[in-house]
């Protein structure tokens, strides 16, 4: 088993000895959290390296290849925006970083080197229970629903009352008509209404024949 142990290490270092290996470092501001360095870790491409931060907030990712690297700082509390270091092989180990940017991937924003990473306020992870208030009433749609009728029915009867009496009496006519079950006729309705003298029917009278007439 150590034999075996042993041969895997020897094969690890001949693989990675014709590569240069870098550091990703940084710094990390947290504040209202004592003691988070124990709990916080920094993650490059999403686990594949890691490193954890020191009591000043600083920490160091070793051993990475050249390439291009997400990093994150993973802490149960705080959710701090990634940024992407890229490391190139042709310019002996030049690092830059940039933020990332998921929905528009080809924008470059450049960010300083070493990096930091500085944290304010907690992150709620729940939303906030709603509250009762007084407006919320006011807010309802069945508010209006409510008011209207009693608006109609206390403020309408005094508009009435400040007409013209004969308006009045004319609208009075009108519900009493509409209450009747016998309804009268349109055009006495409408004169009613409006004003005028009801038109006299005319009575045609059967006469006998020939009245006007002298007998031989």
């Amino acid at each position: 088993m150590l034999y075996f142990l042993y041969a895997l290490a020897l094969f690890c270092l001949e693989q990675v000895a014709g590569e240069a290996l870098y550091e990703i470092r940084g710094q990390i501001v947290i504040n209202g959290d004592p003691g988070w360095q124990s709990r916080t870790v920094i993650s490059a491409n999403f686990g594949e390296y890691l490193g954890y931060a020191q009591q000043n907030g600083s920490f160091v990712i070793p051993n990475i290849k050249p390439g291009s690297y997400i990093v994150e700082v993973l802490h149960p509390n705080f959710m701090i925006a990634p940024v992407r270091v890229e490391i190139s092989s042709k310019s002996s180990g030049r690092i830059r970083a940039r933020k990332v940017d998921y929905i528009q991937p080809n924008e470059v924003v450049l960010v300083k080197y070493p990096l930091l990473f500085r944290v304010g306020e907690k992150t709620n992870f729940f939303e906030k229970r709603e509250t009762w208030h007084i407006t919320d009433i006011l807010k309802s749609p069945m508010v209006p629903m409510l008011v209207l009728p009693v608006f109609f029915m206390l403020v309408l009867p005094k508009l009435k009352d400040m007409q013209d009496p004969d308006t009045k009496k004319e609208i009075e006519d009108a519900s009493k008509m509409m209450q009747n079950p016998q309804m009268p006729d349109m055009s006495d309705m409408l004169t009613s209404l409006f004003g005028g003298t009801k038109k006299p029917k005319k009575s045609i009278t059967s006469g006998g024949g020939g009245g006007g007439r002298g007998r031989r």
